[in-house]
């Protein structure tokens, strides 16, 4: 669980609290997703070492695992604005490209943190291209 703050994480601390919290979700270790950087601007980047787990049929990477990454890497950029815990209320994803291997990052970009909803969007890159562009709401719990 990410912890709750009364203001958004911004301390060096704060910031390696909340990274070893939200990097210890079971499902985030499941997929492999590892921290990649906090941004000045607020936002957060994620990393995704592809393996033959995360292709399908056609050889290239599921768009499940694309918007995994996403959707993980927007949610720690939010509780890093908000200082609290979230959960995703409606996601949209455009596949750009097919992505084959290597590793997958994605990045985060806070639109409008209310106190009760956040809008955010994301990007997905592998190999130095995009291959996905994703904007989400949040609703924020605590």
């Amino acid at each position: 669980m990410i912890p709750v703050n009364s203001s958004p994480p911004q301390s060096e601390q704060a910031l390696a609290d909340l990274r070893r919290a939200y990097m210890k979700a079971p499902f985030n270790r499941l997929v492999g997703i590892e921290f990649g950087e906090y941004h000045e601007d607020g936002g957060v980047s994620l990393r995704l070492p592809l393996t033959d787990d995360h292709m399908n049929g056609a050889g290239v990477v599921h768009g499940g695992a694309i918007l995994t990454l996403a959707d993980s890497a927007i949610s720690l950029g939010i509780a890093r604005a908000v200082g609290g815990r979230c959960t995703t209320v409606e996601i949209k994803i455009n596949y750009l490209r097919p992505a084959s291997g290597g590793v997958l990052t994605a990045r985060s970009h806070v639109i409008r943190p209310g106190r009760r909803l956040v809008v955010a969007r994301g990007e997905v890159h592998c190999r130095g291209k995009r291959v996905a562009e994703v904007l989400t709401t949040f609703a924020v719990l605590d």
